[in-house]
Parts: structure tokens; sequence; C-alpha cells
């Protein structure tokens, strides 16, 4: 009996083990940054290696399930860290049928006036990212292009206060 407890233990704990690892492999955390040229809303380019790279980044990525959550993330890091990491905003519009692409730019056009959201139509950049679709992904890309930090959520307070002080560490 006490041979059978000890089997189970260790298997529960195997199980537990093997889902934590399987959790951060799904994020993208230590993967290096991708270099990729992508079109804002307003038709102007944006490349990584011109625009970010060497410098800490933070990637707010969303679908459009997602975007209802982004200034969750977004208006509370940018208020904490916009003097010390580069922000950028990136769209998945991967499965919009390409006659939409037009009436979508739009549609970005007029409802984000203020900054670049990058429109990824291939989305390969959210799949490099190992993206969680449906909720908005955080990740903070240090200056030597690693990524140190991978969450996805709705914003919740607690939640974005955790990234912030876990971000904070590493920029110090």
């Amino acid at each position: 009996m006490k041979h059978i407890r000890h089997v189970t233990l260790f298997s529960l704990l195997c199980l537990a083990l093997s889902t934590a690892i399987a959790a951060d492999a799904a994020k993208a955390r230590g993967k290096r940054a991708v270099s990729f040229t992508l079109e804002d809303q307003f038709e102007k380019s944006w490349a990584w290696d011109r625009h970010w790279k060497g410098r800490p980044t933070v990637l707010v990525l969303s679908d459009w399930k997602g975007s209802d959550y982004t200034e969750k993330w977004t208006q509370p890091l940018t208020r904490r860290f916009s003097d010390r990491v580069a922000f950028v905003a990136l769209a998945d519009v991967s499965l919009a049928p390409s006659f939409l692409k037009g009436y979508l730019r739009g549609r970005f056009r007029d409802a984000y006036t203020s900054y670049s959201v990058l429109l990824d139509w291939d989305g390969d950049v959210f799949t490099h990212y190992n993206v969680r679709p449906g909720l908005p992904n955080v990740i903070f890309i240090d200056a030597d292009g690693i990524v140190r930090l991978h969450t996805w959520g709705t914003g919740s307070p607690d939640h974005v206060n955790t990234f912030g002080d876990e971000l904070e560490r590493m920029i110090r």
C-alpha cells in the first residue's frame, strides 16, 4: 500500500512538472526576436531591425477577440515604462479575406488615431511568438533580442501589476 502511494505521488509530481514545462513551452520566453516588416493602419512601414532592435521593447499582440482588453494592458504599462521601454501594438488580421484589407485598415485608422497598430496580414509574427488567441499577449524583449516575459490575459490590475513588477526588475 505504501508503495502504491509513493508511485501515485511520484506520478502526480511528474504530471505537475510536465504541465508546468508544457505551459512555459507554449510561451515565447527564451526565443529570439523575429525580424519583420509590417505596415500600420496609416500604411507606414515599420521594421523590427530599424525601429526596435537593440532596445528593450514590449509587444502587445492581439486578435479581434482580445482587442477589447488591450488598453487594460497598454495604458498602465505605458504610463509606467514609456520613458524606458518601446511599445509596439500588433494586430493579427490573418483570418481576414484579402478583399477586406482596405476596409479593415480604415477601421483601424478610425479607431486608433494616436498610435500605430502594425497589421500582421500573414500571422507570421503571431506564430513565431506562440500567441494565445482570444486574449492580448504581452511580450517583453530585452536589448539583446531575447523574449524575457510573455503573458496573456484580460488585463486585471493584479496581472498587469505583476507583469510590470517583473519588467521593472529586468530593466534596472
